[in-house]
């Protein structure tokens, strides 16, 4: 079996004789946008560990060197049985999506379902399939809870938010699951999104702050959305079940 505790140790190892900000391992067919920021070194199986750091590094080669060393050092447990690596699919698509949302200059990416409010991964939040906010119909069964719902100002929505809104809303994501394909562009002065299909039922979306480039959006998704599908593939699933302490409005029929 493979060392998943040895591996999670090694990586912490990595950013801390590093100095980087974060490591984290996609396939080669992945590559970094910005090279400055980040050093890599191959793994088995067609992957590469990659280290990224929040500002530009003058001692790169020492650093290449450095994490040479180390990688090769621990080969034997970053090597899993089958020559792959030891890394939750989650944390890969969150890595897969930041890179992403970093080529592109976009605020957020997310990857929805069109069939339920489950969020698959998001480069803004965290690496871990979640259900999406509560909908409108919902309300806390507890007193206090409710009550403060009701007197509270509705928060204004994030980019990210009304980005999932307009994309829900849009009749070809009904039809998804029936082969139906979505290919959608907006864009506005202070808000603007791309929406991709993949999978049947699954929308990746680029949320964008202002305006942007159009053409570097498309080619950046085009060129992430093979691995990110492969990877919210391999995501165990989630039911989109309502959260503890909510409970659904629900219309009664006449």
């Amino acid at each position: 079996m493979t060392d998943v505790r040895g591996f999670e140790r090694i990586v912490e190892l990595l950013r801390r004789e590093l100095g980087a900000e974060n490591v984290f391992v996609l396939p080669e067919a992945v590559t970094p946008a910005l090279a400055h920021t980040w050093i890599d070194h191959p793994l088995p199986n067609g992957r590469k560990v990659y280290v990224t750091f929040g500002t530009d590094i003058e001692d790169r080669d020492a650093r290449v060197r450095r994490l040479e060393m180390l990688v090769d050092s621990f080969r034997e447990v970053l090597g899993a049985v089958d020559g792959g690596l030891v890394e939750p699919p989650g944390r890969s698509l969150h890595a897969a999506l930041s890179w992403l949302a970093e080529r592109t200059t976009a605020s957020d990416v997310l990857v929805i379902d069109a069939q339920s409010p489950v969020l698959w991964g998001a480069a803004a939040g965290g690496t871990v399939p979640s259900l999406g906010p509560p909908p409108k119909n919902v309300v806390p069964l507890d007193p206090t809870e409710r009550s403060r719902a009701s007197q509270a100002p509705p928060p204004a929505p994030s980019l990210a938010d009304r980005a999932i809104e307009a994309v829900r809303a849009m009749p070809t994501v009904a039809r998804l699951h029936k082969g139906g394909h979505l290919h959608a562009t907006v864009r506005e002065e202070d808000f603007g999104f791309i929406a991709r299909s993949f999978a049947t039922i699954y929308v990746l979306v680029l949320v964008f702050e202002g305006r942007f480039d159009e053409l570097r959006a498309e080619r950046g998704a085009t060129q992430a959305l093979p691995v990110i599908e492969r990877l919210v593939l391999a995501l165990p699933p989630i039911e989109p079940d309502p959260p503890v302490g909510t409970a659904a409005a629900v219309r009664r029929r006449r």
